[in-house]
């Protein structure tokens, strides 16, 4: 009791020494820290058998230990929720992969990101149905190419037969015109 009433006495000190600090941590010895963790490390490497003793300054109390845990475990949770979404997300994102679809539990960002994904295969889907359209009427277009170089030389063909032809009618007619005047 004695250490106590003099370790209370020291820290009060201490606050009026330090305005800022509003805890003070005392080990067994009598040794003084603002920091808990500095605390706790001088007490394990002296070995003590207690924990550094705790002195607030006068109006100021240590936080509710309840709410603060509560508020922690909260926390926790929600990280560990947001941990779930985020892989959640990286499955829906991995083409490669199933996933399931998104219904009224959930997340909005999950929804969203599998609508995305939706119309990012509806796209896909129609861009490989049109480059293979594309495919075919490239190869329409070469057929169509060849059809009209046949076409051509056909009709070449055609006219030289048609000056062919005109040329023998004109010598049939001039070699009728000789046997008809003599």
């Amino acid at each position: 009791m004695a250490n106590k009433k003099k370790f209370q006495e020291k820290a009060n000190a201490l606050f009026e020494k330090y305005p800022q600090e509003n805890k003070i941590f005392i080990s067994e010895n009598g040794q003084c820290f603002f920091d808990e963790k500095a605390s706790k490390d001088y007490h394990g490497l002296k070995e003590f058998d207690s924990e550094p003793e705790v002195f607030f300054r006068e109006g100021f109390e240590d936080e509710d230990d309840s709410d603060l845990q509560e508020t922690l475990h909260q926390s926790e949770l929600a990280r560990m929720a947001l941990t779930g979404i985020v892989e959640e997300i990286a499955i829906v994102c991995d083409l490669d992969q199933d996933y399931e679809p998104a219904n009224t539990e959930t997340d909005e960002t999950l929804t969203s990101v599998i609508i995305l994904r939706e119309k990012y295969v509806i796209t896909q889907k129609q861009l490989t149905e049109a480059n293979a359209k594309l495919e075919e009427l490239s190869g329409l277009a070469a057929e169509n190419e060849n059809l009209q170089q046949q076409l051509e030389a056909a009709n070449k063909q055609i006219e030289a037969f048609g000056t062919t032809n005109n040329t023998i009618k004109t010598r049939k007619n001039a070699s009728q015109t000789h046997s008809t005047e003599t």
